[in-house]
């Protein structure tokens, strides 16, 4: 009958109040803990006098504040090492490579990974961000570059042909089988992307990602190496169906 009593009058209207009011955690937390620092502080000027308990909240202090750092420290190397995409395949190095060009930390990124094979890069640029990725092209070595305009940033099927065409033009001019050119989805609008894996996938040529790694606050701090975007075997012969029935 009491226990009864305890959940129906106490413990159900208590964790009714801490899951449905988000004030109300806080609020009694903080009036707890009030209280018991008050017990705590008079307790001990009884015992030591006021210096005492000067001396423990101090103490107190410093602990908090290397639990604190202790924490943020293992926070930070608890993302780098736990939550980046560690466990992905990372892509084999290409001599060639396609890529929407957004941001140059994350053209480095590609880049760096694939050298010393890579050979030439292929950049997909919108009018807007010519002026960016001209001068980006300026920074890197042993690379050839070719900028290709996009001029409506909306357009998946002015991407999808420009991408093809890479493919099946530009790359076997330079002597780069198509297989060993490699697109990165990373950059460039939704629309963009979407035309490149459209064109990847009918001739089912290799496509990465560069992710992003965030700090413990969750703000991004850099781009990651390259990882690989595997596509199941049969999604280029449904999408050659696909385009067959139509």
């Amino acid at each position: 009958m009491k226990q009864g009593l305890w959940a129906k009058y106490v413990r159900e209207p208590l964790l009714r109040a801490l899951t449905e009011l988000p004030w109300f955690g806080p609020v009694v937390s903080a009036v707890l803990v009030a209280m018991l620092v008050n017990v705590l502080t008079d307790a001990l000027k009884e015992w030591g006098g006021l210096w005492l308990a000067w001396a423990v909240a101090f103490a107190l202090l410093l602990a908090l504040v290397a639990f604190a750092n202790a924490y943020n420290r293992s926070e930070i190397e608890r993302i780098k090492q736990g939550l980046g995409p560690v466990d992905r395949p990372k892509p084999e190095k290409h001599r060639g490579l396609i890529f929407l060009y957004s941001r140059e930390d994350t053209l480095r990124e590609a880049i760096q990974h694939h050298k010393p094979v890579l050979e030439h890069c292929w950049l997909v640029v919108t009018p807007e961000m010519q002026a960016g990725a001209a001068q980006a092209m300026s920074h890197f070595s042993g690379v050839q570059f070719t900028l290709n305009t996009l001029h409506d940033c909306y357009d998946t099927r002015a991407c999808y042909e420009l991408v093809r065409d890479i493919y099946h033009h530009d790359a076997p001019r330079l002597g780069i089988p198509p297989q060993r050119v490699i697109a990165d989805i990373t950059g460039g609008t939704k629309p963009m992307s979407a035309g490149m894996f459209l064109a990847c996938l009918e001739g089912s040529f290799p496509i990465e990602h560069v992710p992003t790694a965030f700090d413990a606050l969750g703000q991004p701090t850099g781009p990651l190496p390259p990882i690989q975007i595997v596509v199941p075997a049969q999604a280029p012969q449904l999408l050659g169906a696909n385009v067959e029935s139509t």
